[in-house]
């Protein structure tokens, strides 16, 4: 395809940690890789933050923001640099949710704009923020109404979304997860740093301790699980620190009292820690109980180190398990349900083929991001099958061959 200039919008961008800002890393990257011009335009979170640098290839502009409110930000100037670098950039890629590009979309040519939606906004209960949710759910319309295409992280998810009404402009692409740094890998020191032991059942979490994760309810397992297994340990990995709306460490280590001998807070985990995490634990938990989770990466992340998962039956989180097997659904906030399956995990753990995980690797999804970004007309999904099919465009029949006709 023809190199193009493309202009990817967000709220936050490196160095903040979320499975989004990795998601648009991992895709703004590998396209830079791919010859084109890459521009990701976020908000200056942090005020010791550049205005503008680049990071592996990729032109990154901030632009100030004037205050926090609940987990976004409120920056004035936002919507205008959106247009201004829009102009000189072939596709317009907005990662929804982000409500201040409402207003921007207006002034974008709608064959510019591609829109990846990630997730419905859920900001809690209180009057200001749902005025917020309301006004935000208003302008991303406006931009879902504006955009060509609507990549969704899957089908399944988007058809259950706020925005399913336009389920017919969807493309399921899974995100970015580059595979090959994943894989099973010597575990020996993150063992020794939490003194564990090797015959323990380890139980692992791993994202930011925020409370639509569900942690609360993986923890309050403990006690159903204590009536068949002895020796276990849940182990907590995630940022805490810095999270966009606040963490809920101190709730969880309220929450964990009497039970806290079983669980470990291991903290944030850099990327070779993560690699001996993933390889460490015996399953990984995913007990998210709001549609904030879409799909959950860190799943892929942990099959492609051998280990089973264990996630919420909810629309999005459980494509990963239905379309490999590799693992088990629970109820979302049921505990009970969650120690049954762990028990059951422990005695029989399901079988992992790496082949079935081929459907998730990154060159996939960076040529399904280029087929859309080319020629978005010519990219179609089938709602009922998640399946992507290019449309074959309409040709004349061919002339009869003059010898052959009698």
């Amino acid at each position: 395809m023809k190199k193009k200039s493309i202009l990817i919008v967000l709220y936050y961008y490196l160095p903040y940690v979320s499975g989004l800002t990795g998601y648009v890393r991992d895709l703004a990257e590998n396209l830079v890789k791919k010859g084109h011009r890459v521009t990701v335009l976020a908000t200056r979170h942090d005020k010791a933050l550049p205005a503008k640098e680049v990071i592996n290839g990729v032109n990154v502009v901030r632009v100030p923001v004037l205050l926090k409110v609940s987990k976004g930000v409120v920056a004035p100037t936002f919507w205008l640099q959106t247009i201004r670098i829009a102009r000189t950039s072939d596709v317009v890629n907005f990662h929804l949710p982000l409500a201040d590009v409402g207003l921007s979309s207006l002034f974008i040519k709608k064959e510019k704009i591609i829109s990846t939606y990630h997730c419905d906004l859920n900001l809690g209960s209180g009057i200001l923020n749902n005025i917020i949710e309301k006004l935000s759910f208003f302008l991303m319309n406006i931009v879902l109404q504006k955009s060509g295409k609507i990549v969704a992280n899957s089908i399944d998810y988007f058809s259950h979304s706020y925005f399913k009404k336009y389920v017919h402009k969807a493309v399921q692409i899974y995100p970015p997860i580059n595979e090959i740094h994943f894989n099973p890998i010597d575990y020996s020191n993150l063992l020794k740093k939490l003194s564990l032991d090797e015959s323990s059942y380890k139980i692992g979490f791993v994202g930011r301790i925020v409370a639509e994760k569900g942690i609360r309810y993986l923890l309050q397992s403990i006690p159903f699980m204590r009536e068949k297994i002895e020796d276990f340990y849940i182990i907590i990995a995630g940022e805490y620190g810095r999270v966009a709306g606040g963490s809920v460490i101190n709730d969880l280590t309220s929450c964990a009292g009497e039970n806290s001998d079983n669980i470990i807070f291991a903290g944030f985990l850099k990327k070779n820690e993560l690699l001996e995490f993933y390889s460490m634990i015996d399953v990984l938990v995913l007990p998210s109980i709001d549609p904030l989770e879409s799909f959950g990466m860190v799943q892929v992340e942990a099959l492609l180190c051998g280990t089973p998962v264990i996630a919420t039956n909810l629309p999005g989180v459980r494509v990963v398990i239905n379309q490999t097997g590799a693992g088990y659904l629970i109820e979302p906030k049921n505990s009970e349900d969650l120690a049954m399956k762990l028990i059951e995990m422990k005695e029989k753990p399901p079988e992992i083929d790496r082949r079935n995980l081929e459907q998730f690797s990154l060159e996939t999804t960076i040529n399904q991001y280029e087929m859309v970004f080319d020629r978005p007309d010519r990219f179609i999904c089938n709602p009922e099958t998640a399946e992507n099919i290019k449309s074959v465009p309409k040709t004349r029949p061919a002339e009869p061959d003059a010898s052959s006709t009698q």
